[in-house]
């Protein structure tokens, strides 16, 4: 590796030693990038696997020795892989407490356009410290983000660094093997792909069946960790906790609307981790806000009380079925409620959840809002470009998991289970 990365040294457990710049070091020195040291990768799935304690810090270092092992599989020049690798380790500076979980709370205060590559993009323009550490690569780095390039591609894409992390990372901390896949065999196959004017991430030929496994391994680890009951659950309790906390003042609204000011949002997003989000509803919140926190934090959960497929199986009506799966927030709240009211409980601790594992990598082509789910590319050696869904071995039919929970306190449960397939007239393939 050039001397320009070799400034300074960090180990990594997946990669050995992460070699960084000093201008990458001098970023992970801001408050924007540290504060990812208290933001947990995986939220609540420590609760399920205990050693899931893992941080958005390490992920990110994570993503940067990636991202420089493909820029030099690819031969890019230095001046892009400098701006590609800073990308990548910055780009989860705009994730809030407990990672995509924060979204749904920005979303009821910012809107439904909201998302933390918007954040990160934000504090990119605005923070003084990353700006100043980026110097006049600023704006580089800012098209990475808001671009279609190659570089973009090794960002965010279907085959980006991002996931490639993070389905090592996670399989390596849960302690499990469901996202273990042949990277190195990924990386060394990686190459362009030109077409419609610009160059697409892609593998040669030769790599099919390495990135086969890569594709399994996400969809195994979205089954087996990632959509976990007791993490849902436990996800779903934060979220009660901050919707009460939110009503009654505890967290100002305010403070965290990006029409208020960008400076001024930042500024507070800043204060935001898995820590200060936690002490601040149990130092500032009475009743069932703090209540909800410190179930989570001794894992006093809310158990099922009824999980059904949303398949002919548990739901034979496809009309009743399409009704549920498009219930909408005020629904679902509407549906706890009507629990709660009949179980004599606070609608606090009731959860209607909907589930829906969708794997993009099983389905053809779809732009989705904030996404870059691109087919992947494969080259044949001195032959033409296909897409991979059109020659994998395994079906590329979209697979989608659909399921309906309810969950409520393990006293009521039975009784809940009643309550909940008359309400939904479902039949629950759980016993509680």
């Amino acid at each position: 590796m050039s001397a320009n990365f070799d400034f300074k040294s960090v180990r990594c457990p997946l990669y050995g030693f992460a070699s960084l710049s000093s201008r990458e070091n001098r970023l992970l020195d801001t408050v924007a990038m540290q504060r990812l040291a208290r933001i947990k990768q995986l939220a609540h799935t420590y609760i399920v696997y205990p050693s899931a304690v893992h941080t958005r810090l390490e992920h990110s270092l994570g993503t940067l020795c990636l991202a420089g092992r493909i820029c030099d599989q690819l031969k890019l020049p230095q001046k892009q892989k400098r701006v590609i690798r800073i990308a990548a380790l910055l780009h989860d500076i705009g994730q809030g407490p407990f990672s995509h979980i924060w979204e749904e709370p920005m979303r009821w205060i910012n809107g439904e356009d909201y998302s933390h590559e918007g954040v990160t993009k934000l504090m990119i323009s605005t923070e003084p410290n990353i700006g100043k550490a980026l110097g006049n690569l600023k704006q580089d780095v800012l098209d990475i983000f808001d671009g279609e390039s190659l570089g973009s591609d090794i960002i965010s894409s279907s085959l980006d660094v991002d996931k490639l992390d993070y389905l090592r990372r996670d399989s390596y901390h849960t302690g499990v093997a469901y996202g273990l896949f042949d990277i190195d065999r990924v990386i060394r196959t990686v190459c362009t792909v030109p077409e419609t004017g610009r160059n697409y991430l892609g593998v040669q030929e030769k790599g099919m069946d390495a990135l086969e496994s890569y594709r399994l391994a996400r969809y195994a680890m979205h089954m087996q960790v990632y959509e976990h009951h007791s993490r849902l659950i436990a996800d779903d309790m934060f979220l009660k906790a901050i919707r009460l906390a939110l009503e009654d003042g505890c967290i100002a609204r305010e403070d965290l609307k990006i029409s208020n000011g960008a400076n001024r949002f930042v500024d507070n997003f800043l204060k935001l981790d898995d820590f200060s989000i936690q002490h601040q509803i149990l130092q500032g919140s009475s009743g069932n806000a703090r209540n909800l926190i410190e179930n989570i934090r001794n894992r006093r959960l809310l158990k099922r009380a009824l999980m059904t497929p949303l398949t002919r199986e548990g739901c034979p009506d496809a009309l009743k079925r399409k009704k549920i799966v498009n219930m909408n927030r005020a629904e679902i709240e509407t549906a706890e409620n009507k629990i709660a009211q009949e179980l004599d409980i606070d609608p606090a601790y009731v959860v209607v959840h909907l589930q829906s594992i969708k794997i993009k990598l099983y389905e053809r082509f779809e732009q989705t809002f904030g996404s870059r789910e691109t087919p992947i590319y494969v080259k044949r050696k001195n032959g033409p470009v296909f897409s991979f869904d059109e020659e994998s071995p395994i079906s590329a039919s979209l697979i989608l998991k659909r399921r309906l929970y309810v969950f409520c306190p393990k006293k009521y449960v039975t009784r809940a289970k009643e309550i909940a397939e008359n309400i939904f007239e479902v039949k629950s393939v759980f016993d509680p």
